[in-house]
């Protein structure tokens, strides 16, 4: 194997790890919109003033969309390697 092949397998490698890293932080942040969602609904229901939260649902997704953003940034960045790699051994 190349040594261009081994670099390229290595970028894959860690950009793969990445895009589970960023997986697992998107899953976290769903859960934590989940959360706030029903605290909310719950002080509606109680009749509680709950702006707040929607204030904190609100940052939640301006973070998911970034966090997806990065997400999808990476998954280009895999496809590039994938193609380079290929490019390499044919």
């Amino acid at each position: 194997m190349s040594l261009k092949i081994s670099n390229i397998d290595l970028q894959l490698h860690m950009t793969v790890k990445s895009l589970a890293v960023f997986q697992d932080e998107i899953n976290c942040k769903i859960d934590e919109l989940l959360e706030t969602v029903k605290r909310l609904q719950e002080k509606e229901q109680e009749g509680e003033k709950a702006d707040y939260l929607l204030e904190t649902i609100s940052e939640i997704l301006d973070e998911l969309q970034v966090l997806f953003t990065q997400k999808n940034n990476l998954f280009n960045q895999i496809e590039k390697l994938k193609k380079n790699e290929i490019d390499l051994i044919k």
